[in-house]
């Protein structure tokens, strides 16, 4: 008879040489599988009709519908262009296609946008984007584009009036793919086949994010391992974790779905969500765990290797300790040899700074979106990048060190865990050197005007770090929602910032949403929309995970991105580092919880 796997209660410090279970995995959670699935095997990529994908284009920028030049360096790659913003990239050996929307030019709705025109549009041309296979696909209304604008008249905060209600920019519709097997049907997963879509408020098609294969039964067939087997595999290769540290993974959703990975096949794997358990911190600046996802054999055996946890890899550089002078001496030579190809015309300058929380749990994952960050944006043929700081975090940095710190460089990407307006500097503490967002700043916020800095764009990679407007509640006698999600940013972006990037609700470490967007702003999209690119196009937000929230005690869905930055600045590419004046106007846009 199964059990209950035991509950990680008490830190390890307090049970020397007691055998303790890290991973609380309730088997009631677990779903019950035949005795053996078959293996899909994937045709060619698929590629969508010429005329289609020029048509989603036009709805964007007409211009650029006709416009796709190939990668100089990857004759396979192919982008589109109106002027030196980004419009869509084709790969002509995947067949993945992206459109992304000018956000900018989106009109607001003030009721639910219609998405059923653009559904029976797409349906038009379903057999040739999804030809008949073994699978069945669907269209499900997804998250909505939600903002609003806030005005300052630089007097008190009762001064502040606002645009009136908050409009929906862009609804998008994913595609639900799914099998049959046993008698069940199971879902796909991953990022090798996926399609999502966005809807504007004209009912138009103005995003898209497709790749897609064939899908067939092979001959191959798993032998499922019996639950107790794999609740034991999945708990001995998460216990490490925990053990490590002290805290505990609570296992709290368990599915199978049939996963692709861009390989030959898609194979049935169990999908395990789980968060870390760390001290309490039942103050007011507790913050929100970043929450794992990871994917399991359903056999002793898997056809294609599936992506594992994030490790430390041996040589990689190391974000460095307030007063070690290695990482400094390198990043001035390269950044004094950016500054040497800038004046010779190569390319524009900018420099990044990455600030990593200290002593975590979630450390590898945390260095592996950093690294991947900066991975990314050296490879940009557009601008040149130069690593300027790479740091373990302190609060100092974020205030009185700003100067020489934060606020010296174009770009500050955060990896931390995040509550409302605050993140951690030091593993899952936010009561222990944590930030908090506006009283922990700079007075005169970040920016050109704020002791003659450089610091234009601010990536916040940490949970329920930028909440909105439906993230608060009405105290009597209280500030507004609005307010409350407005109100600690204007101090901020005193100093002229563009842009501030982040997660309203919590992410999961396992998306790509930071690397992407990393490579986006390399090829030319704008840095906030970017953003709000990748986050609704990351393939492991389509069916919807969710979770309580840590700030609003209600279940909401993971991965739902945030961006606040000056009115008119919509379109800001990383390049553009120009002065801003003390903003008078903020904008927010946000997915919402659909």
């Amino acid at each position: 008879m199964l059990t209950k796997v035991k509950t990680c209660l008490l830190p390890l410090a307090l049970l020397p040489g007691l055998a303790t279970a890290w991973v609380d995995l309730d088997t009631k959670i677990f779903p019950s599988v035949p005795s053996s699935l078959p293996v899909l095997s994937l045709g060619p990529p698929n590629f969508l009709p010429q005329h289609f994908l020029e048509e989603i284009i036009s709805n964007v920028c007409p211009d650029a519908a006709k416009n796709f030049t190939a990668d100089p360096e990857d004759p396979s790659k192919f982008y589109a262009y109106a002027g030196e913003e980004l419009v869509a990239s084709l790969n002509k050996k995947t067949g993945e296609a992206k459109v992304f929307p000018n956000y900018g030019n989106l009109t607001a709705a003030q009721a639910p946008i219609d998405i059923n025109y653009a559904v029976k549009h797409f349906k038009k041309v379903q057999k040739a984007l999804f030809p008949p296979d073994e699978t069945r696909v669907e269209f499900a209304k997804g998250s909505s584009l939600v903002g609003g604008t806030y005005h300052d008249t630089q007097g008190p905060i009762h001064s502040r009036t606002n645009d009136g209600e908050e409009g929906t920019f862009l609804t998008t519709v994913f595609v639900k793919r799914t099998m049959e097997a046993g008698g069940t049907t199971w879902p796909f997963c991953g990022p090798g086949s996926q399609t999502v879509f966005g809807v504007s408020s004209n009912n138009r098609i103005s995003s898209l994010s497709y790749i897609w294969r064939t899908a067939q039964k092979s001959e191959l067939e798993i032998k499922t391992k019996s639950p107790g087997q794999a609740i034991k595999h999945i708990k001995e290769a998460l216990e490490g974790k925990g053990r490590e540290t002290g805290q505990c993974l609570k296992v709290y959703r368990v599915d199978l779905c049939y996963f692709s990975g861009g390989g030959r096949v898609a194979q049935p794997v169990y999908r395990v969500f789980g968060k870390s358990t760390g001290p309490d911190t039942s103050g007011r600046n507790e913050t929100e765990t970043n929450h794992v996802l990871r994917y399991f054999a359903v056999g002793e055996t898997s056809p294609e290797d599936l992506p594992g946890a994030e490790t430390v890899e041996h040589g990689e550089e190391e974000p460095v300790l307030e007063g070690s002078q290695d990482h400094p001496k390198r990043s001035v030579l390269d950044y004094f040899k950016a500054r040497s190809n800038h004046k010779r015309g190569i390319k524009p300058t900018i420099t990044l700074g990455r600030y990593v929380t200290r002593e975590d749990a979630d450390e590898a994952s945390f260095l592996a979106n950093a690294r991947g960050f900066w991975r990314n944006l050296r490879t940009s043929r557009h601008y040149e990048f130069v690593n300027s700081q790479f740091y373990w975090a302190l609060p100092r940095q974020y205030g009185s060190s700003a100067s020489t710190r934060v606020n010296s460089v174009n770009i500050v990407l955060t990896e931390s865990h995040g509550s409302n307006h605050h993140f951690t500097t030091y593993k899952n503490r936010g009561d222990i050197q944590g930030v908090g967002i506006p009283q922990d700043l700079p007075a005169d916020g970040y920016g050109p005007l704020s002791n003659n800095g450089s610091f234009a764009y601010w990536f916040i990679n940490a949970c329920e770090v930028i909440p909105a407007r439906i993230d608060f509640k009405q105290a009597p006698g209280g500030p507004t929602p609005l307010r409350q999600a407005f109100d600690p940013w204007w101090p901020v972006f005193r100093g002229g910032l563009h842009a501030v990037m982040g997660w309203r609700t919590s992410p999961l470490f396992a998306d790509d949403v930071a690397v992407n967007t990393a490579k986006l702003i390399g090829l030319g999209r704008p840095v906030a929309q970017a953003w709000l690119d990748m986050a609704h196009m990351d393939p492991v937000y389509f069916w919807r995970p969710t979770y309580i929230g840590h700030a609003t005690g209600i279940r909401q869905p993971l991965g739902r991105a945030a961006v606040i930055y000056p009115c008119g600045r919509d379109g800001d590419r990383v390049g553009n580092l120009e002065t801003l004046g003390r903003p008078t106007c903020l904008r927010m846009r946000y997915w919402n919880n659909d």
